[in-house]
C-alpha cells in the first residue's frame, strides 16, 4: 500500500466515477483500475461495486474510507505546516537568550516586523541560562542564542555589543550615596550571587578570588529578578548585568569602579545544521545591524544613569 493508491481511492469514492477521477488526477483509467485492484488485492476485500457507469463503495469500502481520507488530511496539513515554518514571511524562530535580556529582544523582534514587514514572523522565544543556551543551540533545539561567546568549532556568531556589570544596593544602604563601588568595598557584605555553577557565578566569583574579597553571600539564584527582590528588600547587595528595564523600587545602580572584562554579547548560530529561512532572514537583520545591543543600551535609562 502506498500513499498515490490512497489518493486514488479516496478520489474515486468522492467522485464515485472512474472517468472523472482519471480527469481530476491526470492519470489514465487502466492507471486507476490497476492502482485500485492492487489495493484491493492486499487488503483482501472488493471496495467499488460498479452501478451503470458509477462506481459506490461496498461496505469494505465505507469502514476503510474515513481512515484512508485521514491519513491523507494529516499528510496534507502535515505539508502545508512544513511549508509554512519554513516561508521567510510566515515562518517560525526558535531564539533563547539570558533573562536579563528579555527587554532587548523584544525591542529586537519589534524592529525586525517594523523594518521588514514580515509580521506573520513567529518567534518561539525562551531564556535560559549560558550552559543550556549552547546545549540547545548544539542539539538544534533552537535557531539562535544571543549570549556571551562560547567556544566550540560549531557555533558561528556576531558581536551585537557589550552589557555592563554594576552594582545594586538597597536605596537605603551606605554605598546608595556613592558615585561608584570598588569591588574591595564587597568583603563582608550580605551579598546575593549568581548560581556557583552558572557562567556569570563563576565569573563573579574569579574577580572576587583575584583580589583576595569575601562578601556574605546569604542567597544563590538562577534568575536575575530572584536577586532583585532579595536587593529590594534591604537583604544584600548584589552584582548583574545591567537592568535593562525598570530597575526594582527601592534599589540603586551603581557602577563598578574596578576595570572589569568586557561581557560581549554575540548572536549565535549552529553552522553545521539546517537554519529555516525564517530565522536566517532574522539572524541577516541583527548581524547588519551594526552592534545592535550597544544602540539600544543608548536608549536605556538605566544605562543613562550610570554613565
Amino acid at each position: 500500500m502506498n500513499l498515490r493508491q490512497l489518493y486514488y481511492f479516496t478520489t474515486i469514492a468522492q467522485l464515485e466515477h472512474y472517468t472523472r477521477a482519471s480527469e481530476k488526477l491526470y492519470v489514465s483509467q487502466s492507471s486507476l483500475s490497476h492502482a485500485i485492484a492492487e489495493l484491493e488485492k492486499e487488503l483482501g476485500v472488493k471496495l467499488f461495486s460498479r452501478q451503470g457507469r458509477n462506481v459506490k463503495l461496498t461496505r469494505y469500502g465505507e469502514v476503510f474510507y474515513p481512515h484512508a481520507k485521514k491519513t491523507i488530511e494529516t499528510l496534507e496539513n502535515g505539508i502545508s505546516t512544513l511549508r509554512e515554518y519554513i516561508d521567510p514571511d510566515r515562518g517560525t524562530v526558535a531564539l533563547s537568550a539570558f533573562s536579563s535580556l528579555d527587554p532587548f529582544v523584544s525591542d529586537a523582534i519589534v524592529q525586525y516586523f517594523s523594518e521588514t514587514h514580515r509580521v506573520d514572523v513567529r518567534f518561539q522565544y525562551e531564556h535560559d541560562g549560558f550552559h543550556q543556551l549552547k546545549q540547545k543551540l548544539l542539539s538544534g533545539d533552537i535557531d539562535l542564542a544571543i549570549s556571551t561567546q562560547m567556544e566550540d568549532s560549531r557555533l558561528e556568531g556576531v558581536q551585537i555589543g557589550q552589557h555592563p556589570l554594576v552594582l545594586l544596593v538597597p536605596e537605603n544602604h551606605p554605598f546608595a550615596s556613592q558615585k561608584s563601588v570598588s569591588l574591595q568595598q564587597l568583603s563582608g557584605e550580605n551579598f546575593a550571587a549568581f548560581d556557583p555553577e552558572s557562567q556569570l557565578g563563576i565569573q563573579i566569583k574569579a574577580y572576587f578570588d583575584s583580589r583576595g574579597v569575601k562578601p556574605n553571600v546569604v542567597m544563590e539564584a538562577r534568575q536575575d529578578e530572584v536577586i532583585y527582590g532579595l536587593v529590594s528588600s534591604s537583604h544584600s547587595v548584589a552584582i548583574t548585568p545591567l537592568p535593562l528595564h525598570n530597575v526594582p523600587s527601592n534599589v540603586k545602580v551603581l557602577p563598578i569602579s574596578d576595570e572589569l572584562p568586557q561581557r560581549n554579547l554575540y548572536l549565535l548560530w549552529n553552522k553545521e545544521r539546517y537554519m529555516p529561512p525564517a530565522a536566517g532572514c532574522f539572524k541577516d537583520f541583527i548581524a547588519g545591524k551594526e552592534n545592535l545591543f550597544s544602540q539600544y543600551l543608548l536608549r536605556c535609562a538605566t544605562y543613562q544613569q550610570i554613565k
